[in-house]
């Protein structure tokens, strides 16, 4: 199957993240490492997106995948890889963002305004800071996209540093949960992982609805 930007609907099947999918990082080789992932971690993220409709209509306005195709790349296999989330079918980078994805150790799920991003600072100020405090005690904040290790628990004084943390003129905002090679997320069965996915998704929607310029 030919991928393009935008991730196909008609994808069934179970959705289940294993700690072996970690392996497709193993390949040091580009050509390899991508092989993989096409093989191996698109369809589950495919499948993710399909499982998600129902949590991503309530965002109210349309909502397009686009799945990291990784073509920039020539030499350095990607040491991640993701399918993003947003309102536009062109892209996602200048725009408020879902992103759920691999790293080598570590499956993510973020809520993500990149330094990139148009009006950056007066999006991330349509945030309510009441609606974060709304937020399972189990979520996260980082500030930097490539950086596995920064992420955080989002507590009061978490959202504060991620607040003052945007003054630096590199700094990003993101929001949501990882979960680690060989925690219970990749032991459970699927339903209780899928519900997982959704209920994280779900949290994050009236935050999403706020950066767009919606109503939570």
């Amino acid at each position: 199957m030919e991928l393009k930007r935008t991730v196909s609907k008609d994808l069934g099947g179970e959705i289940v993240y294993q700690d072996s999918d970690f392996a497709v990082f193993d390949d040091v080789t580009l050509p390899g490492r991508l092989a993989k992932i096409r093989a191996i971690i698109d369809p589950k993220f495919t499948a993710t997106v399909t499982a998600l409709q129902p949590q991503l209509a309530a965002v109210g306005v349309p909502v397009y995948p686009h799945l990291a195709l990784h073509r920039r790349r020539t030499k350095n296999p990607p040491p991640d890889t993701w399918v993003a989330l947003s309102t536009s079918k062109r892209g996602y980078k200048m725009l408020p963002h879902f992103e759920f994805g691999l790293w080598d150790d570590q499956l993510y799920i973020w809520l993500v305004v990149l330094q990139e991003a148009q009006d950056r600072q007066t999006v991330i100020d349509r945030v309510s800071p009441q609606t974060v405090a709304g937020l399972p005690a189990n979520f996260e904040w980082a500030d930097d996209h490539t950086d596995k290790t920064v992420h955080r628990p989002l507590t009061a004084s978490g959202w504060d540093q991620l607040t003052a943390a945007q003054s630096q003129k590199h700094a990003e905002w993101l929001i949501g949960r990882t979960f680690d090679q060989g925690s219970a997320f990749f032991t459970g069965d699927a339903a209780a992982q899928l519900a997982t996915i959704q209920t994280t998704i779900a949290a994050l929607i009236p935050v999403y609805r706020e950066l767009i310029g919606g109503t939570a």
